[in-house]
């Protein structure tokens, strides 16, 4: 039994020293010699009210780098349909090239490229919005009891939509919520303060990693994921009135609208996104890297568009 047990730590470490004479330190000219790119992130839509492109430079595999993103400003950035043309110019406030959609017109179904031109370097991709917008096909909300007091209100939404059919589609969901509410406030008519009714708005509670697919599935309905609504809690406050007399008033918290959009993505909005999550969730250690998705043709990033499909409720 004893010789078994030593028979079994031998056999152990035997492994274990197997492992650590596979891994061999390389030399610096043994590894490929990666210059800085650029790297360009872009997505176009027909609803989108702005078109952003961000620039950025890659950092190279040896030499000093740094956490921060290193943002290119002197890019020449022309956006090119069939017909027309548009240069972007350089917003410093935002960190990015940007221009009112009132500008250059995106159209469902047509193509586009993007061309960036940093004097040294000299990138460009293409990409078509999807023709068609993803329709919901039902929702439900309710209210339930908040998670951490009974008082709290939590509005439950959940929503459907039918997959285009007769071809791939990928989506992903988005969309905001308003609530409203009374707080005591500067009021400018009398120069004091008082009750004052105002709106918050707030982002869905909505996996941002959420993309899914139709691959083998054409025609099927789609359930968005369940999101919910958290109604600020009601409070009592008091204030001095018009005529000087100490006076209460209630918060009223009340749910106004609940705006989802559901997203019809082209590919590389999709793939790029898709390969993002991978690398994310990956903490395998003993599973291959994987490359990051780009049909930026001699950079990094993404050029890609959508179309939206919307639903504004109003309980």
């Amino acid at each position: 039994m004893h010789l078994y047990k030593y028979f079994i730590i031998c056999f152990c470490l035997a492994i274990l020293f197997g492992c650590e004479n596979m891994v061999n330190d390389l030399d610096e000219d043994q590894l490929p010699h990666i210059e800085s790119k650029l790297a360009v992130e872009c997505y176009i839509s027909p609803q989108s009210e702005q078109i952003i492109v961000r620039v950025t430079a890659s950092q190279p595999l040896f030499g000093p780098s740094t956490f921060e993103p290193v943002t290119i400003k002197n890019a020449a950035v022309t956006l090119s349909g069939e017909t027309t043309s548009v240069q972007i110019p350089f917003i410093d406030s935002t960190g990015a090239y940007i221009i009112p959609a009132s500008k250059f017109k995106v159209e469902a179904g047509k193509k586009y490229t993007l061309l960036v031109d940093d004097g040294k370097r000299v990138v460009k991709a293409s990409c078509v919005v999807p023709a068609k917008k993803a329709v919901v096909k039902s929702y439900v909300i309710d209210t339930i009891p908040g998670p951490r007091f009974s008082t709290d209100t939590v509005a439950r939404v959940r929503l459907s939509w039918d997959d285009i059919k007769g071809e791939t589609n990928y989506y992903t969901v988005r969309g905001f919520s308003i609530t409203e509410q009374t707080y005591p406030g500067y009021i400018p008519e009398t120069g004091g303060s008082g009750p004052v009714r105002s709106d918050n708005k707030s982002r869905l509670d909505i996996d941002s990693e959420y993309l899914v697919n139709d691959i083998n599935l054409d025609g099927i309905t789609f359930n968005a994921p369940i999101f919910y609504v958290y109604l600020p809690r009601n409070f009592m406050f008091q204030y001095v009135d018009d005529s000087g007399k100490l006076a209460t008033a209630y918060s009223d918290p009340k749910f106004k609208e609940v705006y989802v959009e559901i997203l019809n993505l082209d590919e590389n909005y999709y793939k790029f996104h898709r390969s993002l999550k991978d690398i994310q969730n990956n903490d395998n250690p003993f599973v291959e890297p994987t490359l990051i998705y780009t049909n930026i043709e001699g950079g990094l990033g993404c050029f890609g568009a959508y179309n939206v499909g919307s639903l504004s409720i109003k309980p």
